[in-house]
């Protein structure tokens, strides 16, 4: 299987088609395919012509690209007397032209061992291909070298994303030439967590040793970072201490930040420190403190990392790096009805895992320090969970004011699967007065000797939350956010929630809000048929069209203003004509239309009546405006002839219902011309509610049409008539 990120063709890897990628350069005859290997069943074979410097190279150059860093490494087999052996990247212009060489350095081997051999270099200015030659020192002529698992690309990928050290520094692919110690030697060794090599410290004498980067990184007050070594002693119980060391401008240090460990023999184990740099500090080093109880005592170090914490999470995550993903330790959590540890056994991207193990009854894992919020915005838990077991479980979210009390408290409810990770996502809004919100995950009925993993604790701006405020024309303007919570490829619903009835759609600009597509993370519509006067809750969901997965966000209560004199009278097509009317006397006189027959039979004393469905409500209302202005919305809302909705104030014991309004009378209350009072009887007959959308709002205002273009022409090139400019469609 070819080596990920590995510029060089399959066949010059690792030799197993035949010996065609290679050539032979200086002082080596003709490249051969070898038995053995490291990859593969076979590897590159080169003989030396004569005694002196033997150089075989790739047959055809690859492409760089100037300016990008490149790594480039070779398991080299020496003969029977042992050699010196190094590798080089040459680089080379367009037309083939040698612009410049990065050697690596001289490694000496035993004889017949596979050791290997590195290079990091920069591709120079005019820079378009590359050659990897790999050089190697014969004492005699028709010495045999073996050559496997050559790599050549960019450091960028093989590095931890964020790394602020260099790649050899990180790596220890190419030397121990980023280190310095004290107490000690340093030497690579085969022994790796990753790639090929790793970097072994051996203490000189009993007693605390040092081994630090020589390179000290750019960093800035007040951001948070994290250093991080996977280490492996040679003897148990050996204490190992990791540190941040915090140096100001002239390298004078002003703090330092350590954490102890004692890794396990045998086995990798990562040591992690998290800390905020300090006031003053503009560079930082990586330090291990190893403390050998005898001489030669070993450990073996790879994969070193110095990285703002920002760049080893979740973007936009919230929560400080260790209380998020637990590998420095579990501190930043308090648990109840079991115990925490941090565990190596269950992890997703880092080493550890915060493991919880019932004792029976609730578990409980709680944020230790409530996390500062901002009144008003969107907030997401989403706490990622592994367990061995299925159960349900909760993700809570209490919002607490200034004085650390609870003003709301958000519960979800899901179900596990065991043996996988699930990710839960609970989005709310942080409600007026809130300054923080206190995280809790909750198994409410756990077995004893139940385990959980948590890991990669998120908390974010954003999720799946809806918020409700009044808007003009009688409506109820929603925002709904967070709708690319699921995926692509879900679809979201919107119903209005009214106690003591079924959930109702929400009228949309095409229609019913059920089952949409979803085109971006935020949506804005106005419900203009909530009715008056009484609390009102809307529910977005967002769901997976194949059934598996659902997210639903319920808002607070908005409840409508309703004068006790008034109603609305409402197109539900276009909400700019709605009109609010005072009703006068006399009050409707309903009328429903009984559909029958009456039959009489012969010699039968009472009739057979056969009859339908009963009718909807016929009956005159009668509205009274008082200035030409309302008398204009009036004629308005009428002109269309659509079906209109009637809402009624609570206390009427009317219920709210669409009408088609039949031949309209309007009188003057006093024979005055100059008084514009009128009364208008207005003919209504229930009918079913309409299909279609909502086009425009209410709000709509010549201002809005004003931000709407730069220049009259591109406000008129979208619209048809004035009323579309209008209305907005």
């Amino acid at each position: 299987m070819a080596i990920v990120g590995n510029l060089l063709p399959a066949n010059a890897e690792s030799v197993e088609t035949d010996a065609s990628a290679w050539a032979a350069l200086v002082n080596c005859a003709t490249p051969i395919q070898g038995t053995g290997g490291t990859l593969g069943s076979f590897c590159l074979l080169y003989r030396s012509v004569a005694a002196g410097d033997v150089h075989v190279g790739l047959a055809s150059r690859v492409a760089v690209t100037a300016g990008a860093e490149y790594w480039a490494c070779a398991s080299v087999f020496p003969p029977a007397v042992g050699g010196q052996s190094r590798i080089e990247i040459r680089w080379h212009s367009s037309g083939g032209t040698l612009i410049g060489t990065d050697q690596g350095p001289v490694v000496t081997a035993a004889s017949q061992q596979w050791h290997q051999v590195g290079v990091v270099g920069t591709a120079p200015a005019g820079a378009a291909t590359a050659n990897v030659v790999i050089r190697s020192t014969a004492t005699a002529a028709a010495q045999s070298w073996f050559a496997d698992r050559v790599f050549l690309g960019l450091t960028g990928p093989a590095n931890v994303t964020g790394n602020l050290l260099p790649f050899n520094t990180s790596s220890m692919e190419v030397d121990t030439s980023g280190w310095s110690a004290v107490g000690g030697t340093l030497t690579t060794s085969t022994s790796s967590v990753t790639w090929y090599q790793s970097m072994l410290f051996t203490a000189s004498a009993a007693g605390e040793g040092l081994v630090q980067s020589v390179v000290a990184p750019t960093v800035t007050p007040g951001v948070e970072y994290a250093a991080a070594l996977s280490v492996t002693p040679g003897t148990a119980g050996l204490t190992h201490r990791l540190l941040i060391q915090w140096l100001d401008d002239t390298d004078t240090q002003v703090g330092s930040t350590s954490t102890d460990w004692t890794p396990a023999v045998g086995q990798w184990s990562r040591c992690t420190v998290v800390d905020v740099a300090p006031p003053g500090a503009t560079k930082a080093r990586v330090v291990a403190r190893p403390t050998a109880t005898a001489t030669g005592q070993q450990w073996a170090y790879d994969r070193a990392l110095l990285a703002p914490t920002s760049a080893l999470m979740v973007a936009g995550n919230l929560l400080p790096y260790n209380t998020s993903d637990f590998e420095q330790d579990v501190s930043g959590w308090t648990v109840t009805g079991g115990t925490k540890t941090q565990s190596a056994e269950q992890s997703l991207g880092g080493a550890y895992s915060m493991k919880l193990v019932a004792s029976g009854g609730p578990l409980v894992a709680t944020l230790v320090t409530p996390v500062p919020v901002e009144a008003g915005l969107g907030y997401e838990f989403a706490p990622i969970s592994w367990q061995n077991t299925t159960r349900r479980y909760q993700t809570l979210v209490e919002w607490l004011d200034a004085s650390g009390t609870a003003l709301r408290t958000r519960w979800n409810t899901w179900n596990a699967r065991a043996s996988e990770w699930l990710v839960s996502r609970t989005g709310d809004l942080a409600p007026d007065g809130a300054v923080s919100a206190r995280l809790s995950f909750v198994v409410p009925n756990a077995d004893p000797g139940e385990v959980w993993y948590l890991d990669r604790m998120e908390w974010k701006l954003g999720g799946l939350t809806l918020k409700g405020a009044l808007s003009g024309g009688g409506g109820v303007a929603l925002t709904a956010r967070g709708l690319t919570t699921g995926g692509p490829s879900w679809v979201w619903s919107l119903t209005r929630l009214i106690p003591g009835q079924p959930a109702q759609p929400v009228r949309g600009w095409n229609g019913d809000l059920t089952s949409q597509p979803i085109t971006g993370d935020v949506a804005v519509v106005t419900d203009y048929e909530a009715p008056l006067g009484v609390p009102v809750q809307w529910r977005v969901i967002i769901s997976n069209p194949s059934g598996v997965g659902s997210y639903s966000y319920t808002c607070a209560p908005v409840t409508l203003p309703a004068e006790a004199t008034d109603v609305w009278l409402k197109d539900p097509g276009l909400p700019q004509r709605s009109v609010q009317l005072t009703v006068g006397t006399p009050m409707p006189t309903w009328r429903t239309v009984a559909r029958q027959g009456v039959n009489q039979v012969r010699g039968r004393r009472l009739p057979v009546v056969l009859s339908d469905v009963r009718g909807g409500k016929t009956g005159d209302l009668t509205v009274i405006t008082e200035t030409e202005a309302e008398r204009e919305a009036l004629d308005w809302v009428l002109a269309s002839g659509s079906p209109l909705l009637l809402q009624w104030p609570p206390g009427w014991g009317e219920r709210d219902m669409y009408v088609s309004v039949g031949d309209v009378q309007a009188a003057p209350i006093v024979d005055y011309a100059e008084f514009h009072d009128r009364t208008w009887v207005l003919p209504l007959t229930e009918v079913d509610r309409p299909v279609g959308g909502v086009t425009g709002n209410a709000d709509r205002t010549w201002q809005t049409v004003k931000d709407s273009g730069t220049t009259w022409a591109s406000v008129l090139a979208d619209a048809d008539t004035w009323l579309d400019i209008y209305t907005g469609a």
